[in-house]
């Protein structure tokens, strides 16, 4: 009992020493467990930033406007001085150039007739034969002739032609209805996802209970509202359910540059959504705006960019946001110089160290002399 007084009595004696270690080892530890995590973002910072000028250009080149603006958009947030400036005046052309009366004429009607098409015109005229019925109606002849010639016809074209024809029930649902129509006719829908619709439809029809249709449908305008029509027709072609759109639409509701990051990322970016946290959201959207060498690094294992910096993360539960963006500012100072900071703070640990040993074996009391 005494020897043991005697111990606490000597690390009493050394308590800043004590303290000190405890410091510098904890502070080493976190360093030491964030470091491949800081590789990554040092590495993930060094690369090249996305020509939005090029890809604005292609996706014109291409007719895919509403892409093109969508694209313009996030670098115009993004970009300064001179490139800000250029992707304005290209922006403003392709605007001109999408609200063209002859294009739009000409796309209008293209849908109007057939029901097909990837621009928002051609969506328009589709929707509006549709508001009219009759787009309903000729989809309904349509699938009776083929019906009629060969036996066969397109179930979920029939049961959307039925849901269009409910406007005085669903009238927020026509123009969705309208677009998976296109989205069939262009091959957008998987076979999954078609009988998936087509049970939604036709239980909704039979009990009269048009709740999850509504749901089911308001995800898809939120597709279409937040990535333009084009690139709704695009994410479709990697979802298998209609819970996957209701997930996809609510990441687009959560961030504004979501549509922009499904039109880099591609499938990539669908399957990432569906199992990721909304920290790996947020990456992704980043990752995005790096254009494809971005996704090519979440992709080669950047998924240790989806883990939150320590010393950050320990200060997420405070309310006020000042202390974390000020040590959001000393990490990301710190990334590219942990090189040094890491084996610094590691001396210091083992200085730290060897004082204590030192204080401990200096107050160490002598021996008691042996009686003669």
């Amino acid at each position: 009992m005494i020897s043991i007084l005697r111990g606490i009595g000597r690390l009493w004696a050394c308590r800043w020493g004590v303290l000190r270690l405890a410091v510098a080892g904890g502070l080493l530890a976190i360093l030491v467990a964030d470091n491949p995590a800081r590789l990554a973002r040092v590495q993930f910072a060094c690369l090249p930033q996305m020509d939005y000028l090029g890809e604005v250009a292609r996706l014109r080149s291409d007719h895919r406007y509403a892409e093109a603006l969508l694209v313009a958009e996030t670098g115009i947030a993004e970009l300064t001085g001179a490139e800000r400036q250029s992707l304005v005046e290209v922006q403003e052309a392709v605007r001109a150039e999408q609200q063209s009366v002859l294009r739009r004429g000409k796309e209008l009607l293209r849908g109007a007739l057939v029901g097909e098409g990837d621009s928002l015109e051609a969506l328009i005229g589709a929707v509006a034969a549709d508001m009219f019925v009759v787009g309903d109606i000729r989809d309904l002849v349509i699938q009776g002739g083929r019906l009629a010639v060969d036996g066969d016809s397109d179930e979920l074209i029939l049961a959307l032609s039925a849901v269009g024809l409910l406007t005085t029930v669903m009238p927020e649902v026509d123009w969705v209805a309208a677009f998976l129509k296109v989205a069939k006719k262009a091959g957008s829908l998987s076979k999954r996802m078609v009988e998936a619709l087509v049970r939604i439809i036709r239980r909704a029809t039979d009990t009269r209970d048009y709740g999850e249709l509504r749901r089911v449908f308001g995800g898809m305008r939120t597709l279409v509202e937040k990535s333009s029509p084009s690139g709704a027709l695009r994410i479709l072609r990697h979802l298998d359910d209609p819970k996957e759109v209701e997930l996809i639409a609510d990441f687009l509701k959560r961030q504004p540059a979501g549509g922009f990051a499904l039109h880099v990322a591609g499938k990539e970016g669908v399957d990432l959504i569906k199992t990721a946290s909304r920290a790996g959201e947020e990456w992704l959207v980043v990752a995005a705006k790096k254009g494809d060498s971005g996704i090519a690094w979440l992709r080669s294992g950047g998924q240790r960019l989806l883990r939150p910096h320590l010393i950050v993360g320990a200060l997420k539960g405070l309310r006020k946001g000042t202390i974390q963006q000020a040590v959001a500012r000393a990490a990301a100072e710190y990334d590219p110089y942990g090189w040094l900071v890491i084996p610094a703070c590691a001396a210091w640990t083992f200085l730290e160290a060897i004082w204590l040993l030192r204080r401990l074996a200096a107050t160490r009391p002598a021996a008691a002399p042996i009686a003669a």
